[in-house]
């Protein structure tokens, strides 16, 4: 390492930063594929990015924002030499920072360690960085905590920035307040969602997206669960407006914002249903039948469902006795078991 980094160096060293080796392993970091997660992150990094740009004018200092992958998204230089250098090092927009692709680095160590990192000069595996200093953090989401990318400063060992860990904190934390902000918006917009549903109706009502449920205590004390319902919203397509569970229940999907259900949706569970539903949780089944999607259905089609279902299970799912009491060709009530997924 160079002895004209030292000052730089004595003002990143602090409590709960490392200095990698080049012996340090990459971990397996998973993005996940959800909306939410694949936001853009420059986006939310937008004006954090712009105060800790104006903080660095002056200087001789590189900002970075990168995916999770490692991937530069954007990029900064408070000095065109600077930017130079890194250009002569491979490192614009587009680079693949990941430790896999570049070695040892800020960026690729604080995605494997998911930990704020400072990679010094000779540390740095590619020797057209030895003469940098680069400081990096993770940047997790609040909620989640999925990984979605990391932010780095970078100075030049021979001209220490006595303020480049103040930065990296200043960017960091504007992005983390944005992302908070973000989280807490979806969260109300789904409690907005769930109280507006319930109003409307006396039915049983679970309001979700990927990452949150809200049920009433009026579901009987049943346990949902969350991904599994999600997953069967998201079969039924971004459009389908009622199916039926599994389990027999039927729900009518009332998306948080119209027309998609992707934002998340309000499923209203009509109150038979959810006695259904009670009677196959106590028999503990693991069958997992498919969900059956149902057409759009009239005022009064709904109405015949309803009928029909109802006397299905006062016979005990006896076909031949359900007709018979419907008053109806057995032929006719199997075509109707079918068209309304009962």
């Amino acid at each position: 390492m160079s002895g004209t980094s030292s000052a730089c160096e004595a003002q990143l060293l602090a409590p709960g930063w490392t200095i990698p080796s080049h012996a340090m392993t990459r971990r397996n970091n998973k993005m996940s594929n959800s909306a939410e997660e694949q936001l853009s992150l420059l986006k939310v990094a937008r004006r954090a990015i712009s105060s800790t740009q104006e903080a660095l004018e002056g200087t001789t200092t590189w900002l970075a924002l990168t995916d999770a992958d490692g991937r530069v998204t954007y990029e900064w230089a408070a000095a065109p030499s600077l930017r130079r250098h890194l250009a002569r090092a491979d490192v614009t927009e587009g680079a693949d920072l990941a430790q896999g692709s570049a070695g040892t680095n800020g960026v690729g160590v604080a995605l494997a360690t998911r930990a704020s990192t400072i990679v010094q000069g000779t540390d740095h595996l590619d020797e057209r960085m030895h003469n940098l200093v680069c400081a990096a953090s993770p940047v997790l989401h609040p909620i989640t905590r999925k990984l979605l990318g990391a932010v780095n400063i970078t100075c030049l060992a021979g001209e220490p920035n006595p303020h480049l860990k103040i930065a990296l904190n200043m960017l960091l934390t504007g992005i983390q307040d944005s992302l908070t902000r973000l989280s807490r918006a979806r969260h109300q917009r789904l409690l907005d969602a769930h109280l507006r549903v319930k109003a409307g109706t006396g039915a049983a009502v679970i309001t979700l997206d990927r990452y949150t449920m809200i049920a009433e205590d009026g579901l009987g004390g049943l346990s949902f669960d969350r991904e599994q319902l999600w997953h069967y919203v998201e079969e039924a397509g971004p459009f389908t407006r009622e199916f039926v569970l599994p389990t027999g229940v039927r729900a009518q999907i009332v998306p948080v914002m119209p027309p998609r259900t992707a934002e998340g949706c309000s499923l209203v569970l009509s109150r038979l249903s959810v006695a259904s539903l009670a009677r196959s949780h106590v028999k503990g089944s693991d069958a997992r039948p498919r969900m059956v999607v149902l057409p759009e259905l009239s005022q009064l089609e709904l109405a015949e469902r309803e009928i029909i279902a109802s006397v299905l299970r006062e016979c005990r799912g006896n076909k031949s006795d359900a007709a018979e009491q419907l008053r109806i060709a057995r032929g006719t009530l199997y075509e109707r078991i079918r068209r309304y997924g009962l």
